[in-house]
């Protein structure tokens, strides 16, 4: 994890100084992405000091329980092609996972069934047909005639890897409400409850969890909301400190990603209201990133109706950012705090800007800007999302754009 993460991203760690592994201490962090694992981990156990001493209390992981079947490396990423998928699907990550403390938890929650996990407890001969809503089978006929296989008419003929990402698909009870699936959803209610007694003997214990309240990644930045089930853990696991952890990537620069990993103040588990004060303790603890300003300024600038900006502008807002979260005790790079390092990267994302055809220098410190371009950008989107959620307040709604 530490040499694909630090060969991938330029990756800074702030206020690690305030992580120190102890019994009792539940970690809850912000889920941005799926590689948030493999860059959250090499951090731990570097501060932990756990290559130096083997007594330093481990950690365990709750993980999103497909992670444990066979074919998530074909069935989950997106993208691949199909025969990829066929390669993959084979393999199975589950036996090896508890080996280093992952365990699994129901995603994206008990009251859902995966199609592939679904159809792999049914017996094999089970027609196909009748089980599925149309557009499910639809899927996997057009499937078919893509790869050149024949139509599957039963269950076995449906788990293959040419399959892999419509097997992938996370149905509801309405969806799969043929009688045949009631005793898979019944299975699925017990893996929820034995899942949740297993991660509170584990908090019990005095061992160190660490999970993703938000219980995915976000998919437009906001931070929040969480998932059910954070509230009832803490209360019945009684965990002695809970710290919040957040990750903040920022694209829009040259060469690598930036991606941030930054520790919150530990703080012992409030007797109501836990959600909430996880939940403002994750938006208090989210990186400032350049990015996130550029594309709120940005996307302020296009909604407001100006075509243009100034450099001069970008950076009083940048320095303006900077010098409320250094107020408000949040974590900010060091870098950002002087003025010439600032100036430097706040340049290097405007040329990242130009780039990408978003901006254009119209003369000197003014940039021309391309406002349907800046509006349908997915990266701007989702920086400007997380500045603005990071800074709201219990379940209030941002008017930032």
């Amino acid at each position: 994890m530490w040499a694909y993460t630090r060969s991938a991203f330029r990756v800074v760690e702030l206020r690690a100084e305030r992580y120190r592994p102890q019994s009792g201490l539940m970690l809850v962090s912000t889920h941005r992405a799926e590689l948030d694992v493999p860059l959250i981990c090499p951090s731990l156990y570097r501060l932990g000091r756990y290559l130096q001493d083997r007594r330093a209390p481990r950690i365990h992981f709750a993980a999103r329980d497909d992670m444990f079947d066979r074919g998530f490396f074909a069935g989950f990423p997106a993208g691949l092609p199909v025969r990829a998928r066929r390669l993959l699907y084979p393999l199975c990550a589950g036996p090896f996972l508890p080996c280093v403390r992952v365990y699994p938890v129901p995603y994206p929650s008990a009251a859902v069934l995966r199609l592939g996990r679904a159809l792999s407890e049914l017996p094999p001969g089970t027609p196909l047909e009748p089980l599925l809503p149309l557009t499910l089978a639809a899927g996997f006929r057009a499937r078919a005639r893509e790869v050149g296989l024949p139509e599957p008419g039963t269950v076995a003929e449906a788990l293959r890897g040419e399959y892999a990402d419509l097997l992938w698909r996370f149905c509801t009870g309405e969806e799969l409400s043929d009688a045949a699936f009631a005793a898979v959803a019944r299975r699925r209610a017990e893996e929820g409850a034995t899942a949740l007694r297993y991660l509170v003997q584990t908090v019990r214990a005095g061992k160190i969890l660490l999970l993703f309240p938000e219980g995915r990644p976000s998919p437009d930045g906001e931070i929040g909301p969480l998932r059910k089930g954070l509230g009832t853990l803490v209360r019945l696991g009684r965990p002695a400190l809970l710290q919040p952890l957040a990750v903040a990537y920022d694209p829009l620069t040259r060469g690598r990603t930036r991606a941030y990993v930054a520790f919150g103040e530990p703080f012992a588990p409030p007797p109501e209201g836990v959600d909430e004060a996880v939940l403002a303790a994750l938006r208090r603890t989210t990186p400032l990133t350049v990015g996130q300003v550029v594309a709120q300024a940005l996307r302020a600038a296009v909604i407001g109706g100006s075509e243009c900006v100034t450099t001069a502008g970008l950076d009083l807002a940048l320095a303006g950012a900077v010098a409320e979260s250094v107020a408000e005790e949040r974590p900010v790079e060091q870098d950002l705090t002087e003025a010439a390092q600032r100036r430097g990267r706040l340049t290097d994302c405007l040329r990242w800007a130009c780039r990408e055809g978003l901006a254009a220098a119209a003369g000197p410190g003014e940039l021309i800007l391309a406002p349907e371009l800046i509006l349908a950008d997915a990266r701007l989107a989702r920086a400007a999302r997380e500045y603005a959620s990071a800074r709201e307040s219990g379940d209030r709604r941002s008017r930032s754009p």
